[in-house]
C-alpha cells in the first residue's frame, strides 16, 4: 500500500481542526484535532488536545498537551504537561514537567525532571527521574534506574522540590536500582542502592546492596 500524501500543517492562534496524515505539525496557540494524528514531526507552543492517537517521530513540547489515545514515536522532548489517556511508547523521552500516563509507558531513554504518574508499567532500558513533585506507578522496570529527589529546579528555572516528592510503586525491579525519596512494596535488582528518605518493605538483591542510615527496609532477601 503506498504511503500516504503527507502535508505541513501550521496552526497559530485558536483553532479546531481533524486529524490526518501530515509531515510537520506545528502549533503556536490552542488547537483541538478530532481525530487521530499521523506525522513525522510535531512541534506545540502553547496547548493541544488531540481527540484519538498520536504517532509522531519527532514531539516537542511546551505548554500543555492532551492526548485522548495511544502516543507513539521516536523522540520527545519539551517542558510543561503531558497527559495521555492510553499507553506511551517512545524510543527516547527528555521531559521537564509533568507527565501523566493512564496505560504503560515505555521507553529506552527516559529522563524526567519534575513528576510522574503512570497507572500500569513504567519500562525503560535507561530510566532517570529527577523528582520535585509527587510521582507514583504501578511497577518499573528497566536496566538502569535511577530516581532521586531534582537538584536542577534552581538551574531551569523551576519552584523547589515538594517536601511530598516522592517516588511510590509496588515494586520497582533493574538491574542497577538507585533510589533516594522513593517508597515501595519491592525492591529488586543485581545492585541496589537505597537512599535517603526511602521506605521500602522488602529489597532482594543479587549481588550488592547499600542503605543509607536515613532510609527504611524492613526484610533483606540475598538472592
Amino acid at each position: 500500500m503506498a504511503e500516504q500524501i503527507r502535508s505541513n500543517l501550521k496552526i497559530v492562534g485558536n483553532t479546531t481542526t481533524s486529524g490526518g496524515y501530515f509531515r510537520h505539525v506545528g502549533v503556536t496557540g490552542e488547537c483541538k484535532f478530532t481525530g487521530d494524528v499521523d506525522c513525522q514531526k510535531l512541534s506545540l507552543t502553547g496547548e493541544l488536545k488531540v481527540l484519538g492517537n498520536l504517532h509522531a517521530d519527532e514531539l516537542k513540547i511546551t505548554g500543555e498537551c492532551a492526548i485522548e489515545g495511544r502516543v507513539e514515536g521516536s523522540s520527545l522532548k519539551g517542558r510543561g504537561e503531558l497527559k495521555i489517556a492510553s499507553d506511551l511508547k517512545i524510543e527516547r523521552i527528555r521531559f521537564t514537567g509533568n507527565l501523566a500516563v493512564k496505560g504503560h509507558c515505555e521507553s529506552e531513554n527516559l529522563h524526567i525532571f519534575g513528576a510522574i504518574q503512570v497507572e500500569g508499567l513504567l519500562s525503560a532500558d535507561q530510566l532517570e527521574i529527577g523528582l520535585y513533585g509527587p510521582s507514583i506507578a504501578k511497577e518499573v522496570g528497566g536496566g538502569s534506574i535511577i530516581i532521586k529527589r531534582s537538584t536542577a529546579a534552581k538551574i531551569v528555572g523551576l519552584m523547589k522540590p515538594r517536601q511530598d516528592a516522592y517516588f511510590v510503586a509496588e515494586l520497582i525491579e533493574g538491574d542497577l536500582v538507585d533510589l533516594q525519596n522513593a517508597k515501595a512494596g519491592i525492591v529488586r535488582g543485581k545492585h541496589v542502592i537505597i537512599g535517603a528518605d526511602c521506605e521500602i518493605n522488602t529489597v532482594e538483591y543479587l549481588d550488592t546492596l547499600e542503605i543509607h542510615k536515613g532510609a527504611k527496609v524492613r526484610q533483606q532477601i540475598k538472592l
